[in-house]
């Protein structure tokens, strides 16, 4: 039994499984295609290098209208998780309701005050 690689398919290819391979495939051993597998299922993208030999790669960024919609996703299960400390009968102080009232605008204000999606600094709640 042979293992190969096919850069144009990004593909691996057994010869006991495949009676027809694309024509750049090159051998590789069973090493080397456990170790690109762990590193595919641990999120790296399988990708060819220049002579056409498999490398691991770390996947592209998500575009930023998926950065702002898991921003506004997180933002929108934080201020529903503090939502009862703005109730009238909450147990916190007039100060303490205060300062979760700081921290949920500051949540609000987060789409629009956040340059890069992909680095969001999250205010932190009240003690």
């Amino acid at each position: 039994m042979a293992l190969f690689f096919s850069a144009a398919t990004l593909g691996f290819y057994d010869d006991t499984v495949h009676a027809t391979m694309p024509p750049d495939v090159r051998p590789i051993t069973r090493d080397a295609h456990t170790a690109i597998m762990d590193a595919a299922s641990s999120g790296m993208m399988i990708a060819a290098n220049d002579n056409g030999d498999p490398i691991a790669v770390p996947p592209p960024p998500p575009p930023a209208d998926q950065l702002a919609r898991q921003l506004r996703t997180k933002r929108d299960k934080l201020l529903a998780a503090s939502d009862f400390t703005q109730v009238p009968d909450s147990p916190f102080t007039a100060a303490e309701r205060e300062e979760w009232r700081l921290y949920r605008q500051a949540l609000r204000d987060l789409p629009e005050t956040t340059l890069d999606p992909s680095a969001v600094a999250w205010p932190n709640a009240p003690a």
